[in-house]
């Protein structure tokens, strides 16, 4: 396969989880979290940082669905990236006025971030990103650390009248996914070899990877996850999760060198972009879309017809 790597304006355009109890998800992600209901139905619901934005979460409710096990390969958390650091302790503020309880909170120098789990467990990290030009790097790496987080002056930094009403900021969006992997050696073929990330940052335990230099728009560790079976689509969790690439060339591209490296590959649409759905190396449902347009949908048609 000739050298591909993902574009730089890549994006993480959607999440889907199977949740046990929709009603009660439901409850947690638009009252709490102030997330705005776009769409539901019997079994699912949708849910947007505004009403008049794409939705980038999809909770839904399929029968007999199994509790993911904490010893598991799948997902350990979404993370949702603010404007700025007056939006995070916004959004930190309602969560702790509503005692929900933190699992965490770090500076991690290219970042800082707060970390809670919704009542499902999946885990969730809002965060917020320092310039990139102040990001610590040696050998082209990125160094990012574990240091202690002030949340009382981020708290203080908060817009208490927009607290008090709900509702996340409307410009968030999602920053990064972090999975729980069988093994990082396996995670970083695929999605370094296979579908073009670089390494930003490696541990014996754990990888980040990225496209066009950001700190990481994958993680993957095996701290519960070492060894363990493949992700079933019938557990609660990770139902599947999104990049976008906005460039129809980008994505036409990485549809060949997939096809190439016989893939098996399924035709995919969600909130009018088109694209292609994988698995990855721990069955994880992975979709790769992109803005509609003549050549996208004959690619797409082709799939179709070849998965048929």
């Amino acid at each position: 396969m000739t050298d591909y790597k993902l574009p730089a304006n890549l994006g993480i355009a959607h999440v889907e989880l199977n949740v046990l109890n929709l009603e009660h998800m439901l409850v947690f992600y638009r009252d709490l979290l102030g997330f705005s209901l776009v769409a539901q139905d019997a079994t699912s619901a949708q849910l947007a940082p505004a009403p008049d934005t794409a939705p980038i979460l999809t909770l839904c409710a399929p029968p007999d669905l199994k509790r993911q096990p904490q010893f598991s390969t799948g997902l350990y958390h979404v993370a949702y990236r603010f404007p700025d650091r007056r939006s995070l302790g916004t959004t930190l503020l309602g969560v702790a006025a509503s005692q929900w309880p933190l699992q965490g909170a770090s500076d991690h120098r290219v970042s800082e971030a707060i970390y809670f789990a919704d009542p499902e467990g999946n885990g969730i990290e809002i965060y917020r990103d320092r310039p990139r030009e102040d990001w610590p790097t040696l050998d082209g790496l990125v160094q990012m650390g574990n240091l202690p987080l002030d949340l009382n002056a981020l708290v203080e930094e908060a817009d208490r009248e927009r607290a008090n009403q709900g509702g996340i900021d409307p410009e968030a969006v999602i920053g990064h996914i972090h999975l729980q992997v069988s093994n990082t050696a396996t995670a970083a073929a695929f999605y370094g070899d296979l579908l073009g990330m670089d390494v930003m940052m490696e541990m014996p335990t754990a990888i980040f990877m990225a496209a066009g230099g950001y700190h990481h728009h994958l993680g993957g560790n095996t701290w519960h996850s070492n060894g363990a079976p493949r992700h079933e689509d019938d557990m609660s969790g990770l139902a599947s999760y999104a990049y976008e690439l906005p460039e129809a060339a980008d994505w036409l591209a990485l549809a060949e060198r997939l096809q190439g490296a016989g893939q098996a590959l399924q035709s995919v649409e969600r909130a009018g972009r088109p694209g292609i759905l994988l698995r990855d190396q721990d069955g994880n449902r992975v979709e790769l879309l992109t803005a509609p347009g003549a050549q996208v949908s004959a690619k797409v048609a082709e799939l179709a017809e070849a998965s048929a």
